[in-house]
């Protein structure tokens, strides 16, 4: 099956440089099996195998957006570096070491493109009690509909919207809010979407769309807005606790 991506597409790129990362592994690894003369060795079978199911099962995971990705993320890091090392200072081969330290690169931009709300929100332990969390309140409008809705996660010029209203990946949407006694609107488009748990909200991923100077000071005032809002939270979460 022909697999394609979009390159312009934040989420296509991440795919596209895990499974460059996966070739320059692979290569690596079945490299270093031959200068080490350990192709004939039923480790090495072993080991290829569990590479082979490790990626399979970390795409799948990056596929449906599962935190388990994190996990595997952290994993691979982990041999990427030790096999890294072992190349350029045990085995002696810099050509090797060089594909792995490329792996931990593309890692590590993947990582950082993923890590964005549009994808993986940011939850800590405190906000699964709904008294802690720094949601905004806002009125969402969708092909002319308004629905109650929940902001948060503000970062990178995205958020994390909350609504248990269905709305396609790609839609414009119109957010209308109030914060600090003004009232205003802000467009964003989704690009993402996270089925819920029974009775809970559809958690979708959303990008704001500056398109002048207005929407950008307003969402500037805003991310500021959450993130004072986030201190205060967490300031009366831990001081509870004392």
């Amino acid at each position: 099956m022909l697999i394609r991506f979009n390159l312009q597409n934040s989420y296509d790129k991440v795919k596209f440089l895990t499974l460059l990362q996966f070739i320059l592994v692979l290569i690596a690894f079945v490299s270093e099996a031959l200068v080490t003369h350990s192709v004939v060795y039923f480790s090495f079978f072993f080991q290829l195998i569990l590479l082979i199911f490790t990626f399979n099962f970390y795409y799948k995971a990056l596929a449906q957006l599962y935190y388990s990705y994190w996990n595997i993320s952290f994993i691979l890091a982990i041999y990427y570096i030790f096999s890294m090392t072992r190349n350029f200072l045990v085995i002696e081969n810099p050509m090797i070491g060089t594909c792995f330290f490329f792996s931990i690169i593309l890692l590590g931009i993947a990582c950082y493109i993923i890590s964005s709300p549009l994808y993986y929100p940011r939850v800590h332990w405190w906000e699964y009690d709904f008294r802690f969390r720094a949601d905004i309140r806002c009125m969402v409008e969708v092909n002319g509909q308004q629905f109650r809705g929940r902001l948060s996660d503000l970062r990178r010029g995205a958020a994390c919207l909350e609504l248990f209203s269905h709305a396609q990946i790609g839609q414009p949407i119109q957010i209308n809010l109030e914060i600090l006694n003004q009232n205003f609107t802000l467009y964003a488009e989704i690009r993402s979407k996270r089925e819920p748990i029974m009775g809970r909200s559809i958690v979708y991923g959303i990008k704001f769309v500056n398109s002048d100077l207005e929407q950008k000071q307003r969402l500037r005032l805003l991310t500021n807005y959450w993130h004072e809002s986030k201190k205060i939270k967490i300031r009366n979460k831990f001081a509870g606790l004392k």
